[in-house]
């Protein structure tokens, strides 16, 4: 055996490690299934580019492993941290979390990122000193193989429509860990994908206007609050006077109650999205993880338009990057008539990089004053967003009797500072409304609960729901009534 053959065989089996990894962080066996092939193209085309590019199977192999160990790695951080596998939105996602790297991890210290990135380079560096190219550049064949690349896309865009056929009889649950599990994650991702691209001009075709007759002529403010649910639901030790703006606001309110959402711990914009447009998961299909990323391309019958229609000007407000999930694209085809982002708030307040709560209240406050009665104003938060590293502002004396280590007693604490900020912007926003010549509405959610993986285990929490409310400033019964998110828009409406 030639050390050619030596090299071309250890790169078949880090290929295979590169394949069985994911399968193995997913839970899925190995066995024969319709599906198997197409859990093997992502690590055969990473494999075959590097080596085509290269000319050195081992490096291909190296390339393909370290890709293969980091899509494992990946997907079981984002399944403890937030409860689902890697789906296929999460792909281009990683390009905005890329420059946003604080909304998901801490920020690496300098040195060890470049000598991380040093010993990377020397890393492979090595292998390709080590191992001689197969074969000698030739231009020729480089533009054979590119040629043959064009070819193959085009193929496989063409049969499309044949593989959705075909793979129907995979009977997909739309739920990415059991059918990861069952297909395998890189099938899964790929289906996925195709199932959403087929599907999705059909489904946002039975996108439906709401009708509603409008004789309110006040102005009409959502509040979409980061991470806001009723904390005290917890445990019994937790500060009971915890939310006194929010407690007062559920007592004279239309209706509040538990907020049913499609998400935990992120992925804001399937909630957003849900309240918005009122459409379920089921009727969002495949594009439910991401509805931003194509399904909103197209304009979508939304509570904005409703309003828009009735002679309001829509107003999104949203203290960030304002093409952070494609929002500057999706808004208008959401009938959003102005989205001020980030660039509203220069030199404001911030807790852990992000502006406060209250400094979005204010700008809000002074909207309603100078925009008139009919204004629909639609507020993301985004303060409370982890994770919750940063000093506490206050430290509760309650928390220290929870069954909780001292990393987590300190996130908690971190949490519940910004969660009386959101508080404070709610009573901020209601005494706006009510000095308001005439009554105003006020909707006010959580998106999804934090992501504290290991903390709400130990303290029981197994209720996924958040909180909301709907206020208006001519008073209400406070009647209790737990919805869904998709169902928070025609409540408003009816408001």
């Amino acid at each position: 055996m030639t050390p050619a053959d030596l090299r071309w065989g250890a790169a078949i089996l880090l290929l295979l490690i590169a394949w069985l990894l994911p399968r193995r962080a997913a839970g899925t066996p190995l066995k024969l299934s319709p599906a198997l092939p197409l859990d093997l193209v992502l690590p055969l085309a990473v494999f075959a580019l590097v080596l085509l590019c290269s000319a050195r199977p081992l490096l291909a192999g190296v390339v393909t492993l370290a890709a293969g160990a980091g899509w494992a790695r990946a997907d079981r951080d984002k399944r403890r941290v937030l409860a689902e596998p890697i789906v296929f939105t999460d792909v281009f996602q990683t390009f905005d979390i890329a420059r946003h790297p604080q909304l998901a991890m801490p920020f690496p210290h300098k040195a060890p990122l470049v000598l991380a990135g040093l010993a990377t380079i020397a890393f492979f560096s090595l292998v390709i000193w080590a191992e001689p190219p197969q074969w000698r550049a030739n231009v020729w064949r480089s533009l054979c193989l590119l040629l043959m690349a064009i070819a193959a896309t085009l193929l496989a865009r063409r049969l499309l429509p044949h593989l959705y056929a075909g793979f129907r009889a995979t009977q997909l649950s739309a739920d990415p860990t059991r059918d990861a599990a069952r297909h395998g994650p890189f099938a899964t991702l790929l289906l996925y994908g195709l199932f959403a691209r087929h599907e999705r001009a059909a489904r946002r075709a039975l996108s439906v206007p709401a009708t509603t007759r409008h004789t309110h002529e006040g102005p009409v403010v959502l509040v979409q609050s980061e991470s806001f649910f009723d904390a005290r639901r917890l445990h019994p030790d937790m500060p009971q006077g915890l939310l006194p703006q929010f407690d007062r606001g559920c007592r004279d309110s239309l209706q509040w109650g538990r907020f049913a959402v499609p998400s935990w711990g992120a992925n804001t914009v399937r909630t957003e999205f849900a309240v918005l447009t009122g459409l379920t998961e089921e009727a969002t299909g495949f594009d439910r993880f991401n509805p931003y990323y194509r399904f909103a391309d197209a304009p979508i019958a939304s509570l904005a338009q409703t309003l828009r229609a009735a002679g309001y000007h829509t107003v999104c407000l949203h203290p960030f990057d304002r093409s952070f999930y494609r929002r500057d694209q999706v808004m208008p085809q959401l009938g959003f008539d102005e989205f001020l982002g980030e660039e509203a708030f220069a030199d404001a307040p911030r807790v852990n990089g992000f502006v406060t709560d209250v400094e979005v209240a204010e700008v809000a406050a002074r909207l309603l004053r100078e925009r008139g009665p009919k204004l629909f104003l639609f507020v993301i938060t985004i303060e409370n967003h982890g994770p919750w590293l940063g000093v506490p502002t206050q430290k509760l004396a309650a928390l220290e009797a929870l069954p909780l280590d001292a990393d987590e007693r300190r996130g908690l604490n971190h949490y519940l500072g910004s969660l009386a900020n959101a508080d404070a912007m709610f009573g901020l926003l209601r005494e706006t409304l009510e000095a308001l010549p005439q009554p105003g509405t006020l909707g006010f959610y959580g998106d999804h609960l934090p992501s504290f993986p290991t903390l709400f285990p130990k303290l029981g929490m197994t209720d996924s729901r958040s909180d909301y409310l709907i206020w208006r400033a001519d008073g209400g019964s406070g009647q209790r009534q737990d919805i869904a998110a998709h169902e928070l828009g025609a409540a408003l409406l009816r408001a």
